[in-house]
């Protein structure tokens, strides 16, 4: 993961001014990105107003950010393993 990515998912991500009813939300690892995407592909889903295929063209674009943020998920907890491993070995 590169150090630009890295930053924009530790970004406060804002709602269009139209929905003040919505508060932000700081995404600190994958499991916030993929807890934000969760909520937002049920609502995107639940819009009877939206045009049947830019729904289905934004819950494929959601789909391909989660499947990124479980991939990185994933590399965290391989990672925090790795490191409980060598922590144990060599104690300093």
């Amino acid at each position: 993961m590169t150090r630009g990515r890295l930053a924009r998912i530790g970004r406060v991500l804002l709602r269009p001014t139209g929905s003040a009813d919505v508060a932000p939300v700081r995404l600190r690892s994958p499991a916030d990105v993929l807890t934000l995407l969760e909520a937002e592909a049920a609502r995107v889903r639940a819009d009877p107003t939206a045009d049947p295929v830019a729904r289905a063209r934004a819950v494929g674009a959601l789909a391909r950010v989660a499947l990124a943020a479980v991939e990185a998920d994933q590399v965290v907890a391989r990672v925090a393993a790795l490191e409980a491993i060598l922590a144990r070995r060599c104690p300093s």
